[in-house]
């Protein structure tokens, strides 16, 4: 049988008060008596209650994770440092998906994570006005990862930077016609990574006096969606000698069709992701590599740091981490020019 608070309370000669107050630090227990008590229910073996500590403390000691989706490398990855630093912390995770598909998605709810979390961490969606005052109405810090949502602690990459570091890379190899594979054009958002590595690549191309038109497809992020995208952009522009897939799931399916297509990667057509996927080495993707799993373990450590009251709010945070080029054969000079 399990122990109890109240068997704790009667070795001790306390009331159940008494000892909750002092297992949990709190004043008004003087000294001996939280020895005692502390002793006490470490030799009965009591393990307090997870949800009578929380609705003594107003604290659930759990996060809210939001994503569109926990299929996709970056938001497990990210997800894992996440999950990693709460755990260490002693605090728990509650996963709550909105899934983009049917379009539009549906509203983020705030009553799904209300009285069951102490702060939301958000990962790569963008809020409408009416969902941002929703979020707002749950009272507790939040944090958004890879898409940046003003008013709100950040984490993430430069994604226009990351854009032009790989259009650049296409070009230093003497590419000049150059595809882009992005996510979905609906996506307007202006902070949003699909939208800013659109802008990487087009300025790049812009700043080196090469035309963009008819080079800009939309792949959904996901490989197939690349697969089909790579496949049209082949078909529309047959003097194309190179791909920059706004991710490496979409660069993985662009491989597939170039290589369906009978072309040599690396060699008649290059191509280049954006991720540090964990099988970007496997494939022989070159890729812009971000550190995912940091990202998600320092959006924790934001929302920890805000809800012991150190560091200020999580709102007033924000942490770009650095993005780095891993050349594999994926890429290479073009066969023709």
């Amino acid at each position: 049988m399990a122990i109890s608070i109240e068997d704790v309370a009667r070795v001790a000669g306390v009331s159940t008060a008494t000892v909750s107050r002092a297992l949990r630090g709190l004043p008004n227990v003087t000294p001996a008596t939280r020895d005692a008590v502390l002793e006490i229910a470490a030799r009965l073996g009591y393990v307090p209650s997870r949800s009578a500590s929380a609705l003594a403390s107003g604290r659930t000691r759990t996060v809210g994770l939001v994503a569109p989706s926990v299929s996709r490398w970056f938001f497990a990855t990210a997800f894992e440092g996440a999950e990693h630093t709460l755990r260490q912390a002693g605090f728990d995770a509650l996963l709550y998906s909105l899934p983009e598909s049917p379009v539009p998605r549906k509203p983020f709810d705030p009553d799904v994570l209300r009285g069951r979390v102490d702060a939301v961490l958000v990962a790569s969606l963008s809020f409408s006005a009416d969902e941002v005052e929703r979020l707002r109405s749950l009272g507790m810090p939040a944090v958004f990862v890879s898409v940046q949502q003003p008013g709100f602690g950040f984490v993430g990459i430069d994604d226009r930077a990351a854009a032009v570091q790989a259009t650049r890379h296409l070009l230093d190899l003497g590419h000049r016609v150059i595809g882009h594979i992005g996510g979905r054009r609906a996506d307007q958002a202006p902070y949003s990574p699909t939208t800013r590595r659109r802008e990487g690549w087009l300025r790049t191309l812009a700043a080196a006096g090469l035309e963009s038109e008819g080079l800009d497809v939309e792949g959904d992020f996901t490989a197939w969606g690349g697969h089909d995208s790579a496949l049209a952009l082949l078909q529309r522009r047959p003097d194309l000698t190179a791909i920059f897939a706004a991710s490496d799931e979409m660069a993985m399916g662009a491989i597939k069709a170039v290589r369906g297509r009978g072309l040599e990667v690396g060699v008649d057509v290059s191509i280049i992701g954006l991720d540090g996927h964990s099988l970007a080495d496997v494939m022989d993707l070159t890729t812009i590599a971000q550190p995912a799993y940091e990202q998600g373990a320092q959006a924790a450590a934001m929302l920890l740091a805000s809800l012991s009251g150190q560091d200020g709010d999580a709102a007033d945070s924000r942490v770009i981490f650095e993005t780095s080029l891993r050349h594999r054969s994926s890429t290479g000079a073009p066969r023709r020019v």
